[in-house]
This record gives structure tokens, C-alpha cells and sequence, in this order.
């Protein structure tokens, strides 16, 4: 692996660490995940999951890459150890997201919440309240029905009035 590499992943992680975009990092962890579950695989089968290796120890970056260059970072890197770097770090962010997301609600809060539980939000949406708040929301939709998932597809409902 050579240092101009290193360096752009540790550019690339620094702009994972800064980005709010929940969607986006969700994507890409959604796109890198089959990868490195191919590579843990290779590895287990070579020898054992002792020879799985740990992610890559790298120093902090004097910058952070623009997101399309961290992105296509992501992608190109085979590396595996390099790889499990970024992974972890946008896995992370995604959890200090959520964690955040979550301090905004509270056991009763009215909410309007994707029908579609997950990345990337589309379809319909549906008002309920908040039952169990936390990283991971357990909602009852004014339909009745139950609904959980992270707390950043939430929005508050607005009062009405």
C-alpha cells in the first residue's frame, strides 16, 4: 500500500467523520458491505477468522477530501484493511447521527415517519407518536399500526392549529 494511498483514505475518513448526509453514508456502506463480506469470507476460508486482519491504523488527514473524492476512494480501494477503515468510520458517523436524532424526541412526541423504514427514503409518509424513543424509534401510526426504525427518518409534526 503506498503513502499516497494512505493519505487519501485518511482524507477520505475525515470527510466521512464531518458528513451529515445519513442518507449518502447509508449508500455507501450499503455498496461496500458485499465487498468486504467477500474478502472476510477469502480470509476465513484461508485461515480461520484469526486471519481476518484489522482495519488499518492510519493518522489523522491535514484535510478532508470533497465527498466525490472520498467516494471514489471508497470504491477503488481493494485494500482490505484500508477498506475496514472507512467502513467502520462511516459506520460511526451513521451512529453519532442517530444518537443526535434521537435527543429530539421523547416518549409522546408526534411524529411523521417514511412508511418504509429505511435508506434511501422514498414512498409515503404517516404521522403517529412516539412510544419508546431512543437510536431506534417505536412508533404507533395514527393508523394503528406499529412502526421502528432510526430515529433520523423522523420528523416532528408541526402542531396544527
Amino acid at each position: 500500500m503506498t503513502d499516497q494511498l494512505r493519505q487519501r483514505v485518511a482524507q477520505a475518513l475525515a470527510c466521512f467523520d464531518q458528513s451529515d448526509d445519513i442518507g449518502e453514508l447509508h449508500a455507501l456502506l450499503d455498496e461496500v458491505a458485499p465487498r468486504a463480506k467477500k474478502a472476510i469470507g477469502q480470509f476465513v476460508r484461508q485461515g480461520g477468522e484469526d486471519a481476518i486482519p484489522p482495519p488499518a491504523d492510519l493518522g489523522p488527514a491535514l484535510d478532508a477530501a470533497p465527498l466525490r473524492e472520498a467516494t471514489a476512494t471508497l470504491r477503488s480501494t481493494n485494500d482490505f484493511p484500508l477498506l475496514l477503515a472507512m467502513s467502520r468510520a462511516i459506520g460511526r458517523r451513521i451512529e453519532a447521527i442517530e444518537i443526535a436524532a434521537s435527543a429530539e424526541f421523547r416518549e409522546g412526541s408526534r411524529v411523521v415517519v417514511p412508511l418504509q423504514p429505511r435508506y434511501p427514503v422514498s414512498g409515503a409518509s404517516a404521522s403517529g407518536t412516539v412510544r419508546e424513543p431512543g437510536i431506534m424509534l417505536d412508533v404507533l401510526l395514527d393508523d394503528g399500526e406499529p412502526w421502528r426504525g432510526p430515529a433520523s427518518l423522523a420528523r416532528l409534526k408541526p402542531p396544527s392549529g
